[in-house]
């Protein structure tokens, strides 16, 4: 496996080691542990099953999960689901095991029968930040068109406002072309005829919890978007981060707010931050060595991955690294193709 993904994994793990020590904040521990657990799993990944089936395999689970969230969400608003059981994950937070899904918003009482399914992580963002790398993967390794459009029409029923903007742009990106104006127009039919039912049946009290999820959340008001949870959040982080700006404040005795742009750097600091990064921005490294259309390409998708930062910059777990590392294998292929036609050029001129 290419050396530079092994020599990222060990200074990342140098690093937090030198922060739990700095912060004395053993949470670190966990970081390292998972870096391990990374390394082994690439590993096996590029010596037995190969990256293209790992990045099948992913597609196909996420599409199933969107699948089975998006049967429970309409039997659920027509019929109505009992849970099997509920964890209580957080002091906040409880999960519900639907069967097909799970969820953390689910409502079934004064006639309101609406979920938000989360497949089977932890709130509806999480799955679909999950479903957007899936997307990725999809048109980087396969380009599948029928999986894309299943891919985004279950994701749909998250009501996650960050993966609407996310695929609003993914399709100015890559769809945004005279022959695609009749999909357009159907798009913009069916939302216009989505808030036209909803908002005209607020009255009825599960119709209006789906327009609160959805329109509503894109209302202005005095703090700007409606459904904008990530302010508050941030300005939170911001006054906790400007008292260490260059190596953080740690987590061990000041409340970070998660899930905003800030709660990393205020975590780590902007140095820290870049040791945290490392995996996307060596991906960026790369894709700026590559030419042509391949290299608009990526830089679109790169945008769109981190303009998640916003809400979700937490790019620690293995399962998030195993997408940039299979994003990264697939950069370094298709470097290696262009250098290969590169010279096989030059050799027939000469």
């Amino acid at each position: 496996f290419e050396i530079k993904t092994i020599l990222i994994i060990a200074i990342q793990i140098a690093f937090f080691l030198f922060a739990t020590i700095y912060h004395n904040d053993l949470t670190n521990i966990n970081i390292c542990i998972q870096l391990v657990s990374l390394l082994i799993i690439i590993t096996y990944i590029n010596g037995f099953i190969g990256f293209q089936t790992y990045a099948k395999s992913y597609v196909y689970i996420i599409l199933l999960m969107g699948i089975g969230g998006t049967i429970t969400f309409f039997i659920h608003l027509f019929i109505g689901i009992t849970p099997f059981f509920n964890v209580q994950y957080s002091l906040s937070g409880t999960s519900f095991f639907l069967g097909l899904t799970t969820t953390n918003i689910y409502y079934n009482f004064a006639d309101i029968r609406v979920i938000r399914f989360s497949g089977f992580f932890d709130e509806p963002g999480t799955f679909a930040l999950y479903s957007l790398f899936a997307i990725l993967l999809n048109r980087i390794y396969f380009r599948n068109i029928k999986i894309e459009i299943l891919l985004i029409i279950t994701t749909i029923f998250t009501f996650s406002l960050a993966f609407y903007f996310a695929i609003a742009i993914y399709f100015l990106f890559f769809y945004f072309k005279r022959r695609y104006f009749k999909y357009f127009a159907i798009i913009l039919l069916f939302c216009y005829s989505s808030f036209y039912f909803l908002s005209n049946n607020q009255d009825l009290a599960t119709y209006g919890k789906i327009y609160e999820f959805t329109f509503k959340r894109f209302e202005l008001n005095k703090s700007g978007l409606a459904g904008d949870n990530r302010t508050e959040r941030y300005a939170h982080n911001e006054k906790i981060f400007i008292q260490n700006p260059l190596l953080g404040v740690g987590t061990r005795e000041i409340e970070i707010k998660s899930a905003s742009l800030l709660s990393i750097f205020t975590q780590y600091g902007i140095i820290g931050s870049i040791f945290y990064y490392l995996f996307p921005l060596y991906m960026i490294y790369l894709i700026v060595k590559l030419k042509n259309n391949e290299l608009i390409d990526y830089l679109k998708m790169v945008f769109l991955i981190l303009i998640n930062l916003y809400s979700r910059p937490e790019f620690s777990s293995v399962f998030t690294l195993l997408i940039f590392v299979s994003i990264i294998f697939h950069i370094n292929k298709s470097i290696k193709l262009q250098e290969g036609k590169y010279f096989l050029q030059k050799a027939k001129i000469v």
